[in-house]
């Protein structure tokens, strides 16, 4: 019998369509994720991924969240995706 891992589904649409198109552009890249607070101007939590090569910073992209909870979800799932520095 094959042991098999299921991988969650991301609650945010667009952050799961991204993951896909920048780990096929860079596949020798370093990506870095950072949870980023509401700043206070009511916009919400926010996820930051930076994509690095060689010291140097391909591409940054942000992703807003309606609450915390599923941002916190997808931080702990983006595992399954990418290799995180």
């Amino acid at each position: 019998m094959l042991n098999t891992i299921k991988i969650p589904t991301l609650a945010n649409q667009i952050l799961a369509e991204y993951l896909s198109a920048v780990s096929t552009r860079y596949p020798a890249a370093e990506f870095y994720k950072e949870k980023m607070q509401d700043s206070g101007r009511g916009e919400g939590p926010t996820l930051l991924l930076t994509v690095c090569k060689d010291d140097e910073i391909l591409e940054e992209e942000s992703f807003l969240y309606a609450n915390q909870s599923k941002l916190d979800e997808d931080l702990k799932n983006l595992i399954y995706y990418l290799d995180f520095a």
